[in-house]
């Protein structure tokens, strides 16, 4: 019992520590609770926790072929996650916010949110090789011998990562509602333009690795 719970705190630790960077995930999880609102941002972070989860799946039961295969094609995978970031940044910049009154959204917005975030994580290749040296380098410690210990390993990244989501959120959620509704649009329009920018420079390493 002791070793399951070892792993399972061992997990969300992982799971907490790979979502803390405010990569491109995070700042669209900002913007739409600042925006839209807390839930739209959760949902964009429960979808990247659940890539998180399949990703620590692949790191903590050790399917090496899916590993080589993420590997292989690491550069199809950036510059897939690159073009959606331009996509969404441009759409950003464009969008014009909603009264906070009346912001609903229905149940494709929310499946958008939700796979928004699973897909911008999900080709990010740094991700599954985060997890997998995390597992690597640590799973000697926590005894990762059966099948039991690996998928608790995995039930606590998942844990961890949706524990980062919720504050994060929590914490857009009180600073966003202190912020004008006049002064939204600039906000979203500039969130727009850092996610554009994220989008053109993960493309650009891509293409110049490549050519190169």
């Amino acid at each position: 019992m002791i070793t399951y719970f070892a792993s399972l705190m061992f997990g969300a630790l992982i799971g907490f520590v790979s979502a803390v960077p405010v990569g491109p995930t995070g700042l669209i999880c900002i913007q739409r609770t600042i925006l839209k609102n807390r839930s739209a941002g959760l949902l964009t972070g429960f979808g990247a926790a659940l890539a998180d989860g399949i990703f620590a799946t692949i790191g903590a039961f050790g399917i090496t072929i899916i590993i080589d295969f993420i590997k292989d094609n690491n550069m199809f995978f950036r510059m897939t996650g690159a073009l959606i970031l331009i996509m969404l940044g441009i759409i950003s910049y464009r969008s014009k916010p909603k009264p906070r009154e009346i912001k609903k959204d229905n149940a494709i917005t929310k499946i958008e949110h939700f796979l928004s975030g699973f897909i911008l994580t999900a080709t990010n290749p740094l991700t599954a090789i985060f997890f997998l040296l995390a597992f690597a380098s640590f799973g000697t410690r926590i005894h990762i011998d059966s099948y039991a210990i690996a998928s608790t390993l995995v039930l606590g990244v998942i844990i961890g990562a949706c524990a980062w989501w919720f504050l994060l959120t929590y914490i857009a959620d009180v600073f966003g509602h202190r912020i004008h509704e006049q002064a939204l649009n600039k906000v979203g329009r500039w969130f727009g333009v850092i996610i554009l920018v994220f989008g053109i420079a993960i493309l650009a390493n891509a293409l110049f690795k490549i050519t190169y």
